[in-house]
């Protein structure tokens, strides 16, 4: 009866698990206890032994009690799996695997974090102020993150956990990063904007990537999708050059050869460019008026790009001016996802 109480007055729910000896020492109390034999279930093959293959003690913090400190000592078994020959430690619900405090302390113990200080909530559970911090941070704490007015969704080559490439969420006004998805796919995408607050978010600035853009509709309904300053870019650049192939498909064959490799000259901003390069330049754009409206156009888009205007207006004005027809680019519909897709 009085070892049934201690079990009790200690939180141990286990019914294998009783009390050898129990000793004071001074301000320490000492109890020694053991586990009975019983039928476990191995965790690899699912197969039921009752083979013992070996002992240990464990030395295990208990809760304090009248004041004295709580040494427990647990003689645990190692089971020996006679299908798979595989050995396992039999799990208790009093202390969990790799902890050096029974599961009744760790209930109090971050109780007292609530309403102390992480030393004071220590002093007061009878452990050391690292292991409660060791026991906080171990805590998974189920909280939905509240996503800012503006979010950026891009992707990268990580190459972490089996996927190639991760996708990162982006803070726009803070400039701060959020979160790191584990891969691209769409539906990491909408799970996770699903387990966030979307409430405040107005405006996602993105790639031209198809799916990403249906998977922000899904969750999100109908926000501001802004094409980012590299993605919008490469496309003007990408109209640019279907523009000088077309041009060099017309010309005759002296012409074209001339206008061969005139890509990345065209390109290159003039500030940058030699006294050389800028004569090639103006010769190139003497060919044909379509390409010389088309490099106007990329210079004043550019030169836009780079200015002080706020990123939204930008993206939100320049396509419709770079869209509109007479360019020499194909007519297309306009939006915020330029030209080519990704």
């Amino acid at each position: 009866m009085q070892r049934h109480f201690i079990i009790e007055l200690l939180g141990i729910k286990d019914k294998q698990v009783d009390v050898w000896n129990i000793e004071e020492e001074g301000s320490v109390l000492r109890v020694e206890l053991y586990t009975r034999q019983r039928q476990q279930k191995c965790p690899f093959c699912k197969e039921k032994t009752k083979r013992v293959h070996g002992y240990r003690n464990q030395a295990i913090q208990g809760p304090v009690l009248s004041n004295k400190a709580v040494r427990l000592s647990l003689r645990k078994r190692r089971y020996l799996c006679t299908s798979c020959g595989r050995t396992f430690y039999e799990r208790l619900q009093m202390v969990e695997f790799y902890q050096r405090c029974t599961s009744a302390l760790k209930t109090p113990a971050l109780t007292y974090t609530a309403f102390h200080s992480f030393t004071t909530a220590a002093r007061l559970a009878g452990m050391t102020t690292n292991r409660l911090l060791r026991l906080f941070d171990q805590q998974q704490l189920k909280t939905r993150k509240v996503l800012p007015r503006a979010i950026a969704i891009d992707e990268f080559k990580g190459d972490a956990g089996g996927e190639r490439f991760q996708t990162n969420v982006v803070d726009v006004e803070n400039r701060e990063i959020i979160d790191i998805l584990p891969d691209r796919k769409v539906e990491t995408i909408e799970k996770y904007l699903r387990s966030c607050d979307t409430s405040k978010v107005e405006i996602v600035v993105m790639n031209l990537s198809k799916s990403f853009k249906q998977a922000v509709r899904k969750v999100l309904g109908d926000p501001l999708i802004i094409a980012d300053r590299f993605h919008f870019m490469r496309q003007i650049y990408w109209g640019l050059d279907e523009v000088r192939r077309e041009v060099q498909r017309e010309v005759d064959k002296q012409t074209r050869i001339h206008m061969k490799r005139s890509k990345k000259l065209l390109w290159k901003s003039p500030s940058k460019l030699s006294e050389e390069g800028r004569q090639k330049v103006e010769k190139l754009l003497q060919i044909h008026p379509r390409l010389k409206e088309a490099y106007a156009l990329e210079r004043n888009s550019v030169a836009e790009e780079i200015s002080e205007t706020p990123a939204e207006k930008r993206a939100a004005e320049t396509p419709q001016r770079a869209l509109r027809g007479g360019s020499g680019v194909r007519p297309r519909k306009a939006s915020l996802f330029p030209l080519r897709s990704e």
